[in-house]
């Protein structure tokens, strides 16, 4: 991940809700139920395909709140403690820093 890659936008969760609801339609029209979770995976391909990317999730508790999509458009949040001291996050794979224009800072 580079901190000088343009920001992709990222759509509210209005728009998100409507792109799901598509794809299921699109979906029941050829005999096919999906899933949720293979909703979420297809709106979320798409539209990162668009350069766009979904809302952020809800942080889960017990490791450093901020977060960072990756290129694939799935957001990844920081493994590190709660509050620690840098602005340098990372998730086993990834790193990154508070500047990153995508990155999703530590809440409070």
């Amino acid at each position: 991940m580079d901190d000088s890659t343009t920001a992709r936008r990222v759509i509210d969760e209005d728009e998100y809700q409507d792109a799901a609801k598509i794809v299921r339609e699109v979906a029941d029209r050829y005999g096919t139920s999906l899933t949720p979770a293979a909703t979420d995976d297809i709106v979320t391909a798409l539209l990162t395909s668009a350069g766009l990317l979904t809302p952020p999730p809800a942080p889960e508790p017990g490791t450093c709140t901020a977060l960072l999509p990756d290129d694939e458009g799935i957001w990844v949040q920081c493994e590190r403690d709660p509050g620690h001291a840098d602005t340098s996050h990372h998730d086993g794979e990834f790193g990154w820093t508070d500047e990153h224009p995508e990155a999703v800072p530590p809440q409070s």
